[in-house]
């Protein structure tokens, strides 16, 4: 059996004031497994987001807490570290704007890793990143705004592999894209969790993209529950 990657105890989270507290996440528990691929499934508004950002530690939860490899990552009251940050990815739906528009890929994740404070052959680590992402490793010399729709989103993950992060979060990173350029990314997204040996949480809207991963999560007015 696979070891766990992540779990997140409780973790909820709400708005508003203490006399009028809105729910956007009900508490709910759930563990992501080395090599498989998780989809997050649910209506607009349904909290979807809401959990994929407390994952990536963006936003403090309002209860619980997220373990990594059995060490608190973030939760209530706390925010990850930047040590901890490498652990865990995320790849944006606008990857072309989470990118420096000016600066060439290559460069940008040069500066994440450096930033992360990443050990070993950044040169190496690019090229592998690129590859695994099915990126043409002559577009690392490109600027975001030289890149299509596709091209951009095959950045951002090679952004976060590069990393060499535990968990890859990755929230409707298809929903822009053409027929054709989402099936390819799809396929490479898919692949993944074998290539890395990490775990992939995929938030999406598609059922047919959700279908091919190996767990499904649906959220329901802020409820999550196991539906595969």
């Amino acid at each position: 059996m696979s070891a766990a990657v992540l779990q997140a105890c409780g973790i909820g989270a709400s708005y508003g004031t203490r006399r009028r507290p809105v729910t956007a996440l009900h508490p709910t528990d759930f563990t992501l497994l080395a090599g498989e691929s998780v989809a997050v499934i649910g209506r607009s508004g349904a909290g979807k987001s809401t959990l994929a950002e407390i994952v990536l530690g963006l936003r403090t939860a309002s209860t619980g807490h997220v373990m990594v490899h059995g060490q608190r990552f973030c939760g209530a009251g706390r925010t990850p570290d930047q040590d901890h940050r490498r652990l865990v990815q995320g790849i944006p739906q606008d990857a072309g704007a989470s990118l420096p528009p000016r600066t060439p890929v290559r460069a940008s994740i040069e500066r994440a890793l450096t930033k992360l404070r990443v050990d070993g052959d950044h040169a190496a680590r690019i090229l592998a990143a690129a590859e695994t992402a099915s990126l043409d490793p002559a577009l690392l010399e490109r600027t975001p705004r030289q890149l299509s729709g596709g091209q951009a989103q095959r950045a951002a993950i090679a952004r976060a592999v590069a990393v060499g992060p535990d968990v890859i979060v990755a929230d409707e990173p298809t929903s822009a894209l053409d027929s054709a350029t989402s099936a390819s990314l799809a396929d490479a997204l898919l692949a993944l969790p074998s290539r890395t040996g990490g775990a992939l949480l995929l938030v999406t809207h598609d059922d047919a993209l959700a279908a091919r991963c190996d767990r499904i999560l649906t959220v329901r007015d802020g409820t999550v529950e196991q539906t595969r």
